[in-house]
C-alpha cells in the first residue's frame, strides 16, 4: 500500500466500452458512525441457488435486499425471455428466511434504498421491468415497496443504440442514476444524444419516479459515468472519459490528448445538476473508475484500477505490478487530497466503494500476494477478493479477505449506519474473514450477503 498527500485543480471523464458494459458500481450517501457501529453483530448469509448471479445489494437496520439475475432454461428461452432479475428482501433477525421475493424482465443491477421503497437499476434486452424499451440491451429504473416487494412506479431509460445504469443512490427527496449509452437516450419527456462513441449520464428522479432533471457528458470517444452519489444538496458523480469529453461546456483535461486511453474524472453538481467543479487524472494506461463516495466530512472519494503511473494534481503515483488499485480523496471544493494505491506485485484492482461515517470502505480483487494495513494475504485459487476500510489518512484500518480455491469476487458493497453491506459471488467454497461458505452446485451462483461494522 502507498500513499501520498497531494492538492489540485485539474478535472475530467472517459471509459473504453468494454468497461462501460462491465461496471457494476454502487456508490452510497454516507452514514452515521457513533454507537450504531457497535451494534451491527457481524453476520454472512450463503444466499446462492442454482441458475442465479447476483449483482445488487442494499440494507436497511432491519432489512437486507439483493438483486439476481436467473438464467432461464433452455426450454423456457425458446417462448420467453432468456433471463429475469430476482429482488429478494430478508429480515437482519432472520436471514436465512426470504421476507419476499420479485421477479421481472431484463437482468438485475445496482439497487438503494430510497425512501418506503427498494430502486433497482435493472438491464436487458426489449422488455425490462415491464416495459418495451428500445436499444440493445435498454434499461429502465424499478421503485418496489421495501416491506411487500410491490411495484410503486417504474422508468424507461432507453436509447436508440444501447444503455446501461452503472449506480443508483438514494436522494433526499427520491434517487439519482448515472451510466452509458450510445444514440439518443429518452428518459421521461427528455432527451439526450451522445457525441461520439458512448456518452454518460446522470438524472435526478422524483420520489414517484418523474424525471427532476438529466445531463450528458462526453465527447467523441467512449466516456461513461461509473459512479453517484448525494449527501443533501451535494452531488458527486465519477467516471472515465476520452480526450475531447466535456461535462457541461467545460472540456475535461485528458493526460495526453493525442491518446485514446481512458483517464478518470470525478466532479461535484449542485442539486439542481448545475456543475460546481470537475478535476481528472489519468496517465498512459486506461483507468477504470469503480465508483465514488462521500464521507461523513463531506469529502469525495473515488475507487478506481489504474495502470503504470497515474497522474493526479502535478504528482505521479506509480504502480507496483501490472495494475493496482487507487482509491483517492478530493475536498468538498475540489482540492486532491490524500491519494492510496492498493496492490502487490501482480494485477489487482477495484470494485466498489461506499462510505461508512468518516471511513471509506472500497472492494477489490488481486492475485499472488497483497499486504494491507497490518495483514498479508495470499490469493489461494488465481484471483482473490478484499473488503478494506480506509480512515481519511489513506491508511487501511480494517481489512476482510475473500478466499478460496475457487474465484471470489465482490460484486456490489453498498453502506448502512456503521458499517456495509456486501454482496459476494464464489465459483467453490471460501471464507469472507474466517466465515465459511460452501461450494454451490453450480460454480455460476455462488453467492452471500456479508455485513460488517466500520468503527
Amino acid at each position: 500500500m502507498r500513499r501520498s498527500d497531494e492538492r489540485s485543480d485539474d478535472a475530467a471523464i472517459a471509459p473504453s466500452l468494454s468497461l462501460i458494459l462491465s461496471s457494476c458500481l454502487l456508490a452510497a450517501c454516507p452514514s452515521p458512525r457513533g454507537p450504531s457501529a457497535a451494534e451491527i453483530a457481524p453476520h454472512t448469509v450463503e444466499i446462492g441457488r442454482d441458475g442465479a448471479t447476483l449483482t445488487g445489494v442494499a440494507a436497511t437496520p432491519t432489512m437486507m435486499f439483493a438483486a439476481l439475475t436467473r438464467r432461464a432454461s433452455s426450454a423456457g428461452a425458446a417462448s420467453g425471455p432468456t433471463q429475469r432479475a430476482v429482488i429478494e428482501a430478508r429480515s437482519v433477525e432472520r436471514p436465512d428466511a426470504i421476507a419476499w421475493r420479485a421477479e421481472l424482465d431484463g437482468y438485475g443491477g445496482p439497487l438503494a434504498v430510497a425512501g418506503g421503497n427498494i430502486v433497482a437499476g435493472l438491464g436487458g434486452t426489449h422488455a425490462v421491468g415491464g416495459l418495451e424499451l428500445r436499444g440493445e440491451p435498454g434499461a429502465a429504473v424499478v421503485a418496489l415497496d421495501a416491506a411487500t416487494g410491490a411495484v410503486v412506479w417504474k422508468l424507461a431509460v432507453d436509447a436508440t443504440d444501447w444503455s446501461v445504469i452503472a449506480s443508483v443512490a438514494a436522494a433526499p427527496d427520491g434517487v439519482l442514476v448515472g451510466g452509458s449509452f450510445t444514440g439518443t437516450l429518452r428518459i421521461a419527456d427528455r432527451v439526450v444524444s451522445s457525441g461520439g462513441k458512448a456518452d454518460g449520464f446522470v438524472a435526478r428522479l422524483t420520489a414517484v419516479g418523474g424525471l427532476a432533471w438529466l445531463i450528458r457528458l462526453g465527447g467523441p470517444g467512449a466516456d461513461g459515468v461509473q459512479g453517484v452519489a448525494i449527501a443533501g444538496d451535494r452531488v458527486a458523480i465519477a467516471g472515465t472519459f476520452s480526450a475531447g469529453a466535456d461535462l457541461l461546456g467545460q472540456p475535461l483535461s485528458a493526460y495526453d490528448d493525442r491518446s485514446l486511453a481512458a483517464d478518470g474524472f470525478v466532479a461535484e453538481l449542485d442539486a439542481g445538476g448545475a456543475r460546481r467543479w470537475v478535476q481528472t487524472f489519468g496517465g498512459k494506461g486506461d483507468e477504470a473508475v469503480a465508483g465514488v463516495a462521500i464521507d461523513a466530512a463531506g469529502r469525495i472519494a473515488v475507487a478506481a484500477s489504474v495502470r503504470e503511473t497515474v497522474h493526479i494534481a502535478g504528482a505521479d503515483h506509480v504502480v507496483a505490478g501490472a495494475g493496482d488499485g487507487l482509491v483517492a480523496w478530493w475536498s468538498p471544493g475540489g482540492s486532491a487530497g490524500t491519494v492510496t494505491l492498493l496492490g502487490g506485485t501482480d494485477f489487482d484492482g477495484l470494485r466498489a466503494i461506499a462510505a461508512a461515517g468518516d471511513r471509506i470502505v472500497v472492494a477489490g480483487f488481486f492475485s499472488g500476494a497483497l499486504r494491507l494495513g497490518d495483514r498479508s494475504l495470499t490469493a489461494g485459487g488465481g484471483d482473490d477478493a478484499f473488503l478494506a476500510a480506509l480512515d481519511a489518512s489513506g491508511s487501511v484500518v480494517t481489512a476482510w479477505p475473500v478466499t478460496g480455491p475457487g474465484r471470489e469476487e465482490v460484486a456490489a458493497l453498498s453502506a448502512i449506519p456503521g458499517g456495509f453491506i456486501a454482496g459476494i459471488t464464489h465459483t467453490a467454497d471460501a471464507s469472507v474473514g474466517g466465515d465459511a461458505l460452501p461450494a454451490p452446485r453450480d460454480p455460476l451462483s455462488g453467492a452471500a450477503l456479508v455485513v460488517r461494522g466500520v468503527h
